[in-house]
């Protein structure tokens, strides 16, 4: 980014040729664009350029403070590139604590009355707490404590603060709706080099309303994103 931006300084002044790589990154600017020479480089995003760098550099003071301050009590999931990777090593520390096989271990999940990673004061005692992530197409009701449909004329709605904790040989809940978490607002992506989605996350067990099935929710499109498009 440094290097580029360099050189389409220098050559709006005159003093480089402007090529068609410039060119399509001074026109991106323009219309508030992110450069595809810095997308393609990049973490997947819908934002828009002024967003993105805002969230860009999120993302940079969150490593600062891990690497500066040692781990923080709440994990802030979209600040991550590979957020699998970083869910993988959480199982993979558990199962050397424990001593058990990481093939036997899953995530069961529980969302917390934390609004954000400031109201988190400690760690817990094994997985991590995850903040940060959206509802698509629903709410949490913080009164009953279950997914629940959305307010009129609002699409999204944050989601609490949630403690994502190892389990052994975890079964799903059959009340709760196994809801899909992915990066971006795209609920599709192709495969990586290590065989996982470059978009779609896990599914996240979150308990539903009562007297609905997860058939309902599936029908209403209902899905977790770790970042808006705005």
């Amino acid at each position: 980014m440094r290097s580029s931006l360099s050189d389409l300084q220098r050559a709006i002044k005159g003093l480089v040729v402007m090529s068609s790589e410039l060119e399509l990154m001074y026109n991106s600017m323009l219309t508030n664009a992110v450069p595809d020479a810095w997308a393609k480089v990049a973490y997947p995003s819908l934002k828009p350029l002024a967003s993105w760098i805002k969230d860009y550099h999120d993302r940079i003071a969150f490593m600062r403070g891990w690497l500066e301050g040692g781990a923080p009590p709440c994990f802030w999931l979209p600040g991550f590139f590979f957020p699998q990777g970083f869910m993988t090593g959480v199982l993979q520390m558990h199962a050397r604590k424990e001593s058990i096989p990481i093939d036997a271990l899953n995530f069961g999940f529980e969302v917390t009355e934390a609004e954000t990673g400031d109201d988190v004061a400690s760690p817990p005692e094994d997985g991590i707490y995850v903040n940060g992530l959206w509802i698509d197409n629903a709410r949490w009701n913080r009164t009953t404590r279950r997914l629940d449909e959305s307010e009129p004329g609002v699409m999204f709605s944050p989601l609490p603060v949630v403690h994502f904790k190892p389990v052994l040989n975890y079964v799903p809940p059959a009340g709760e709706y196994q809801t899909p978490l992915y990066k971006t607002s795209v609920r599709a992506g192709a495969l990586s080099t290590t065989g996982q989605s470059t978009n779609f996350v896990l599914c996240v067990s979150l308990p539903i309303r009562e007297g609905t099935e997860s058939d309902f929710w599936v029908l209403q499109g209902v899905a977790l994103m770790c970042m808006l498009d705005n």
